[in-house]
């Protein structure tokens, strides 16, 4: 079945033939023309729409004779717009995991893939009191794309979750991607109870999550609240592949 993106109106005809095309092979506009039988002109003005939109980029070739060749190649980005079956894989490798091992197994699994995820997420120091670390969660959480804010309520906090990023595996992982989530705000606002109201996991259309201190935690901010910080790390705004680490202090 082709993927719904690539029969959109902005991918008919022409462009998804261009797209298909270099999906094999990395190419110039004048075998893209030969290839689909139109003129180059016009094919030249299709491939400057598609760089645009980040889904081909260009480059230029030396050859031993002649002048330099632009060559296109699919981005990595539009290289999401073909079909992927890993949502299947995953649904599959679940199911195998489960029979063969046991749920417990699988829990255990699945706590070393969260305590994975946050070590990758998290790569910025932060400090500060737990409102401020709170709002630098959310921050961090809106720049990986799960649309979240923050709010308060007497002494507790209130995260709510407007997108789940792992969306399209939720079925088959919902509840062990909430433990992921779970180690994230643990990691850091540090000892705090965690209680979800609502959850896209389970079907609701958001997820919703109230956060307090312990009563150890509370104690301890009662006997040493001067010296009670919290230091990690988290990922550079919109991007995981800018590693640039720099303190950011009480959210400013």
């Amino acid at each position: 079945m082709a993927n719904k993106r690539l029969t959109a109106p902005f991918f008919g005809g022409t462009r998804k033939s261009i797209m298909i095309n270099l999906l094999s092979k990395d190419t110039n506009s004048v075998d893209l023309a030969r290839k689909i039988g139109i003129n180059e002109s016009a094919i030249r003005r299709h491939l400057e729409t598609l760089e645009k939109e980040g889904l081909v980029y260009s480059r230029f070739e030396r050859h031993k004779r002649g002048r330099p060749k632009k060559i296109f190649s699919l981005t990595a980005y539009g290289k999401t717009f073909f079909p992927r079956k890993s949502k299947t894989f995953l649904s599959l490798l679940a199911q195998n995991i489960m029979q063969r091992y046991g749920e417990e197994e699988m829990e255990t699994l699945m706590s070393l893939v969260a305590r994975n995820f946050v070590d990758l997420l998290i790569t910025k120091e932060i400090t500060g009191d737990l409102t401020s670390r709170l709002e630098q969660l959310v921050q961090l959480l809106n720049d990986y794309g799960f649309f979240a804010s923050l709010s308060k309520r007497g002494n507790k906090y209130i995260i709510e979750y407007r997108n789940c990023v792992f969306g399209d595996i939720t079925p088959q992982f919902g509840i062990y991607l909430c433990k992921i989530d779970e180690n994230i705000v643990k990691k850091i606002a540090g000892d705090v109870n965690i209680k979800w109201l609502k959850r896209i996991a389970k079907g609701d259309k958001k997820c919703v999550q109230v956060i307090s201190q312990s009563e150890t935690s509370n104690q301890n901010n009662r006997t040493n609240h001067d010296t009670d910080k919290h230091k990690y790390e988290f990922a550079s705004p919109n991007t995981l592949q800018n590693r640039r680490r720099h303190s950011v202090l009480g959210g400013k």
